[in-house]
């Protein structure tokens, strides 16, 4: 198939699934061929298989319009592990349908151009129309800025990259294509001030917590869509209305892996196993890794039981995880026999609180993602509900 028949097909796709429904979008999305924002080499694939369209078109085509995310920079650029069929199998059937897992060394993705079906279910949630001002918040290759600006017209459009390099590629590929909106070089953590204030803010890259500028730049009832999630590069689209009083409230819209946000701070540490002694043994028989990578659950998890992360771990007896918080509590997780070894470590027991909050979520019916949302108080302070804001919730 040519370029513009995998094209036109993976947009009816869209339309036949219900994925894109606002006319304007349909159009902008017809009008603006995702593979004129790829780059011909460099790019990679989810999984990590190296794209280039010189020695292998059919291979990068197919990857361009795949409904996939494709990783166009890593922070350390090669070093992404190869991949082997087996092993994809092997740990796409470990992991089911759960959360996925992007396989790297000592790399991390810091930019990518979001799966066709999540940017499309992004633009909707926005709700755009003509006459509104829009700031993306990461370029990135410039096939959101391109669909933003056909949607709105160029002058209607801001969008902000910290990466001066991928802004510069995204600006030249952006005049290529006759398009002409504003690409700034700034961070996006603290929007675009100069241009503000916005009817809509629109970012491909996820965050944990919703920076306060963002709330701050949107005009009274403007609305933001963003990945949001505590699980790292795995979570929910978050749709905040902002009522122009410092608050914002979410709901959210179904799972969605993302690109974080570079924010303040320092980078978190690796989650690695240390190899420390337990301080507590015990076997079951039901498989304790299950919940961890099934989304509903995993998500639940993220949500009531605070500061944790979770890491994969391959050992001899096959495969478990590795879970510890941001100070000396931990938790190793393996196949032991027929059974499973839970060991735990440190001034917190996470494991008791994993069991706690599972129980909560099954009493409280197994709720999916969709069904719980997030509030913003004036002070900065977030706190996610089940179904209402008047119900009780968790502290983030």
């Amino acid at each position: 198939m040519t370029a513009r028949e995998r094209h036109s097909a993976l947009i009816e796709a869209m339309i036949a699934d219900g994925t894109l429904v606002d006319a304007s979008l349909i159009e902008a999305f017809r009008s603006v061929p995702r593979h004129r924002f790829i780059p011909e080499t460099g790019a990679l694939t989810a999984h990590g298989t190296a794209l280039n369209a010189a020695s292998d078109p059919d291979l990068w085509l197919s990857a361009v319009y795949a409904d996939n995310a494709i990783v166009t920079r890593v922070d350390e650029p090669g070093v992404l592990a190869p991949r082997d069929e087996k092993q994809d199998r092997e740990e796409r059937r470990d992991r089911g349908a759960g959360v996925p897992e992007q396989r790297r060394s000592a790399s991390r993705a810091t930019s990518s151009s979001a799966a066709p079906t999540v940017l499309a279910r992004m633009l909707e949630l926005a709700e755009l129309a003509r006459g509104q001002k829009v700031l993306e918040v990461g370029t990135g290759t410039g096939w959101n800025t391109a669909l933003l600006a056909h949607r709105l017209g160029d002058s209607s459009v801001v969008s902000v990259e910290i990466d001066e390099r991928l802004a510069r590629t995204a600006r030249e590929t952006l005049r290529t294509e006759d398009r002409a909106p504003a690409v700034v070089d700034g961070d996006g953590y603290g929007g675009w001030p100069a241009e503000s204030p916005y009817d809509r803010i629109v970012s491909s890259c996820g965050v944990r917590r919703v920076p306060p500028a963002w709330i701050d730049q949107l005009v009274p009832g403007g609305l933001a869509v963003c990945p949001w999630g505590l699980l790292e590069g795995t979570g929910v689209l978050a749709r905040l209305v902002c009522p122009g009083d410092g608050t914002a409230r979410a709901t959210f819209h179904g799972g969605v892996g993302f690109v974080p946000l570079r924010t303040p701070g320092p980078r978190l540490p690796p989650v690695r196993d240390a190899g420390q002694q337990p301080d507590e043994y015990r076997l079951t028989q039901t498989d304790p890794v299950a919940p961890l990578m099934a989304f509903p659950s995993a998500f639940a998890l993220s949500v009531m039981v605070p500061d944790w992360r979770l890491r994969r771990r391959w050992i001899g007896t096959g495969s478990g995880v590795w879970v510890c918080d941001g100070g000396e509590s931990w938790v190793r997780v393996y196949p032991y026999g027929t059974s499973w070894m839970i060991e735990q470590g440190g001034p917190r027991s996470i494991w008791d609180e994993f069991e706690d909050a599972l129980a909560e979520w099954e009493r409280l019916g197994t709720p999916d993602p969709d069904r719980f949302g997030l509030s913003v108080d004036k002070d900065g302070a977030h706190r996610v509900w089940l179904d209402s804001p008047d119900h009780p919730g968790w502290p983030v």
